[in-house]
């Protein structure tokens, strides 16, 4: 009896032991999947005109998951708001254009949910205005190909096909009632997908990091070891860091400059942030940035305080009924009253952020 208790006890501890060791070969085995890193990647294949950049600490394999989600949902939102390109089996922003105004255009549901998004912000300040493609179009191909502002004659013929009711949806049918109108939603589209990724990020698991798409910095949590983000600014007239933002909480922040897109005749800039009510570039301030917890909204606002002044700017972001900041820069010579300056630049600050934006030393 003694020698069958031993006998089973012998068993039984070599049988933990095998466990043991059979664990430890499985960990040792899946370690390098299982490390966290701190990993980035910058994709140039999925469209906006710009890389977009993800950041963040988490293993290889859960980094690849995000990285598939990001490109898919950036490649596929560049299709849907691509408004120079026809794309099999899909119904986007360069269909309604030039068939909107034929008959009514059945459109997915996202793009439905973008372009009521953008409505809702030209309502309450026209100053972002999304009827004004025929306008942007000129500009663009001053700025892509002549190299020539364009006349005057045609910038007013532009902007008498500016009109925000001649947009009609009824469900998920878009319709036009101008022939010459033409949608462009280049100031919200990249914010807008940019917060569709963040949402798809963080339902996947992701709730560290941040994605950068080209000025627009979408913060996907706060930071692991409890410290605050740091954000750079650019200089208008250097790719170097002007100004610092620093916050604990994740939010997003989207910058409209006059120095991202231009062209220059006769020794005069001409900026892609087209005022839709003078019909010419605006030119009240060198940058803004929006700070807000949507990034579409943001990415729309921050075209919006681009073509107000400053006082104005200010005014109108105290009307709204969610927690907006901004970060503006102005030239050293404007009549504005500053809360930091450099030798070229003024900076000036909502209130609430005064204490968390610095100079970059």
């Amino acid at each position: 009896m003694q020698k069958n208790k031993s006998i089973l006890s012998w068993l039984v501890l070599s049988i933990c032991f095998l466990i043991f060791i059979s664990s430890v070969i499985f960990f040792v085995q899946n370690k390098d999947n299982e490390t966290t890193e701190n990993l980035n990647v910058t994709l140039t294949d999925v469209g906006f005109d710009t890389p977009i950049t993800l950041n963040c600490s988490c293993s290889q394999a859960d980094f690849a998951k995000y990285t598939k989600i990001l490109r898919k949902t950036f490649k596929e939102n560049n299709k849907r708001f691509d408004q120079y390109h026809a794309y099999k089996n899909m119904n986007n922003l360069y269909t309604l254009n030039h068939e909107a105004y034929n008959h009514p255009i059945q459109m997915d549901e996202t793009f439905i949910d973008c372009l009521k998004l953008a409505m809702k912000m030209q309502s309450k300040n026209s100053q972002f205005d999304i009827s004004q493609g025929a306008l942007l179009n000129l500009w663009h191909d001053a700025r892509e190909n002549t190299q020539v502002p364009p006349s005057d004659d045609k910038i007013q013929e532009a902007l008498k096909h500016i009109d925000l009711n001649n947009i009609q949806i009824n469900g998920h049918e878009v319709s036009y009632l101008d022939s010459e109108l033409s949608i462009d939603l280049g100031a919200i589209a990249k914010g807008y997908t940019a917060q569709l990724a963040k949402e798809a990020l963080n339902k996947a698991g992701l709730k560290n990091g941040y994605i950068n798409a080209g000025g627009n910095v979408v913060l996907l949590g706060e930071k692991e070891d409890g410290s605050n983000w740091k954000i750079g600014i650019q200089s208008p007239d250097s790719s170097d860091a002007l100004v610092q933002y620093e916050t604990k909480k994740a939010t997003c922040l989207v910058t409209s400059g006059d120095y991202q897109r231009y062209f220059t005749y006769k020794h005069k800039k001409y900026s892609h942030i087209i005022d839709p009510k003078t019909g010419y570039p605006a030119n009240y301030v060198r940058s803004v940035t929006v700070i807000t917890n949507d990034s579409g909204k943001a990415d729309a606002l921050s075209t919006t305080l681009f073509c107000m002044s400053v006082e104005d700017g200010k005014k109108y972001l105290s009307t709204l009924d969610y927690d907006v900041q901004a970060i503006w820069i102005v030239d050293k010579d404007s009549d504005v009253s500053s809360d930091l300056e450099t030798k070229d630049y003024k900076i000036i600050t909502t209130d609430k952020i005064k204490n968390r934006v610095t100079l970059v030393d």
